[in-house]
């Protein structure tokens, strides 16, 4: 269904090991400065607007407890930023290996055609379960 595999680069294939850490690293370094800095973000327009927290309700907080290692806090304000924050030190990890080894086959994830519609299905239950847990957490 959902699976890694570990192939050779495709031509022209985006360098996936390059452009993905160095995001990631440009935007902890920002986070950090932002937060050690003390600057405020405005308020949410969607939350102000309806009363509900929107699906990025909460990023900001979990990344300031992240900042401060706090990663129990940081889950609870937005699990699903939480998850990517770690799948993307994980991927940092991974590209800093790639890169160390000079490996010629790269990790990639692959969704086999015949289930690609349970993964996008299963894909917007599992964001509606994280708002629902915004709308819980957040509001109360």
């Amino acid at each position: 269904m959902l699976r890694l595999i570990r192939r050779p680069a495709y031509p022209g294939e985006l360098n996936h090991e390059f452009v993905w850490t160095a995001a990631f690293l440009s935007g902890a370094v920002f986070a950090w400065g932002w937060f050690l800095s003390g600057l405020q973000l405005p308020q949410c327009i969607f939350m102000r607007l309806t009363g509900l927290p929107c699906l990025g309700c909460g990023g900001t907080r979990c990344a300031r407890n992240l900042v401060h290692l706090d990663f129990g806090q940081a889950f609870l304000f937005h699990p699903g930023f939480f998850l990517v924050v770690t799948l993307a030190a994980l991927w940092t990890v991974y590209s800093a290996v790639f890169w160390l080894r000079r490996d010629t086959l790269r990790l990639r994830l692959y969704v086999e055609p015949a289930h690609s519609r349970r993964v996008r299905l299963a894909f917007v239950v599992l964001l509606l379960v994280h708002w629902a847990w915004q709308c819980y957490f957040l509001t109360r």
